[in-house]
């Protein structure tokens, strides 16, 4: 018989083996984005990429630009408490649309959006069943099922950019 064991650990042991954790971080930073800077600003502004310490934000009001760049230190610092270690250095601030933009839409092919740039990394069109059914037996044990779909999607979209 298996020991028992906590699914925490289990989800963390699956995203270190599946090298997700950077991709587990980056989906924190932006859902903690809108909930720490609250209305209106974390509203009007949207995080578009983090790489390298630095978050990507577009904001298609100056003022709030403005805002963000005064407020910019303390924003890194409560974020980086949030997440328990430093993870954020830098804000870059954009002004552009915002009404198009969500998150990850620079990765895509701005001429295709179904098919992925595959400038660094080996995408594949589809996971397998096994990868399926092993992300499946992962997120069995989640019972928010928010967090559960968020977690499914998440996995599903690394399995496809291994070779």
């Amino acid at each position: 018989m298996r020991k028992t064991q906590n699914l925490r650990d289990l989800l963390a042991e699956f995203s270190r083996a599946r090298d997700l954790e950077p991709k587990m971080l980056e989906q924190k930073v932006f859902a903690l984005w809108q909930e720490q800077l609250g209305a209106p600003l974390g509203t009007r502004t949207v995080p578009i990429a983090f790489s390298d310490g630095v978050l990507k934000i577009y904001t298609e009001y100056p003022p709030y630009r403005t805002e963000l760049l005064l407020l910019k230190e303390k924003i890194i610092t409560n974020l980086n408490a949030e997440l328990g270690q430093t993870v954020l250095t830098d804000l870059r601030i954009e002004l552009r649309p915002t009404r198009k933009a969500t998150p990850h839409h620079t990765k895509r092919n701005p001429t295709d959006s179904k098919t992925p740039k595959t400038t660094s990394k080996a995408y594949r069109a589809d996971p397998t069943l096994e990868e399926l059914d092993q992300v499946e037996q992962t997120v069995a044990g989640v019972t928010d099922t928010e967090l559960k779909t968020s977690l499914r999607q998440l996995f599903i979209t690394q399995s496809k950019e291994k070779p």
